[in-house]
């Protein structure tokens, strides 16, 4: 299996047309999974399938 180059919370927001601040309060809240950069600014970096998780329980919520 390749590996998946991880996504920042900007590309994340673009590629599921999703706000950046959704994203961002699911990481805060840990309702997504996301790796922290060093740093106090450091950026978050999201795993592909972490996001596609998080993206399916978004979509089976609204149609419940």
């Amino acid at each position: 299996m390749a590996a998946t180059i991880p996504l920042s919370v900007a590309e994340a927001s673009q590629q599921w047309n999703v706000p950046k601040r959704t994203i961002q309060h699911a990481i805060a809240t840990g309702g997504l999974k996301a790796h922290k950069m060093p740093g106090r600014t450091g950026a978050y970096l999201i795993a592909e399938r972490d996001l596609n998780k998080w993206i399916a329980k978004r979509v089976t919520k609204a149609s419940a």
